[in-house]
């Protein structure tokens, strides 16, 4: 599926932050993902996220923006220094493209499913805010050029 990276996409996107960006927003249910077995070992559960988290991944998934094709490769990209900037940068980030903010969304849906707890690393370093709000200015700027 060829992603949506419109402007009304960009709003379904940024439709996000004010959700997420609400003071009493808790983006787990806040209990631990481990749970102690009476025989000493642990029993790993996992994060339960808010119902929020899993409606912006089904949503970017709507819109094509959780790739799913051997085109974009997204543990690869993940290594580039395009990627670490985006992540580690927030001025990089500030200046991401719609196509970047996609590739962006697929790690934080994909790499959860081998990494437990990336989403909540996206959502404590600010990283999954710095997205929408970077889709949120987008959008407001109606940008759709072709993207880098």
């Amino acid at each position: 599926m060829t992603p949506d990276l419109s402007r009304q996409a960009l709003q379904t996107i940024a439709a996000y932050l004010p959700i997420f960006g609400a003071p009493n927003f808790h983006f787990t249910d806040g209990a631990s993902p481990v749970c102690p077995m009476a025989d000493g070992s642990l029993h790993l559960l996992g994060y339960r996220y808010e119902e929020q988290v899993l409606n912006l991944v089904h949503t970017a998934d709507q819109l094509g923006w959780i790739y799913q094709d051997e085109h974009f490769q997204w543990s690869e990209w993940l290594q580039t220094a395009q990627a670490q900037a985006l992540r580690n940068d927030p001025a990089a980030l500030a200046q991401a493209t719609p196509r970047q903010l996609a590739q962006l969304l697929t790690v934080f849906a994909r790499q959860e499913r081998f990494c437990e707890g990336t989403q909540l690393a996206f959502w404590e370093s600010g990283l999954l805010l710095g997205l929408l709000r970077r889709a949120d200015v987008l959008a407001r700027q109606g940008e759709t050029s072709p993207l880098r």
